[in-house]
């Protein structure tokens, strides 16, 4: 499964860094192929679809957290 390497490359991409530097810092590339062919050759906004989709969970699993940290 590819979940977490998928988010991660989305979240590095969001931040600021290159897909490449992201993507090189992951043990089996190929697990974000699709990911990575659509931030380098997709439109504007399929870039922003494809970044929002995978950090969506991210952004759900920070907001659970956040009661925690209020306690």
């Amino acid at each position: 499964m590819s979940a977490w390497q998928n988010a991660f490359v989305a979240t590095s991409v969001a931040i600021g860094v290159s897909v490449d530097d992201a993507v090189s810092a992951l043990d089996d590339p190929h697990v974000v192929e699709g990911l990575v062919h659509l931030l380098k050759m997709g439109t504007r906004e399929a870039r922003a679809r494809a970044i929002a989709q995978h950090l969506a969970p991210v952004a759900s699993e920070l907001e659970a957290m956040e009661a925690t940290w209020r306690a």
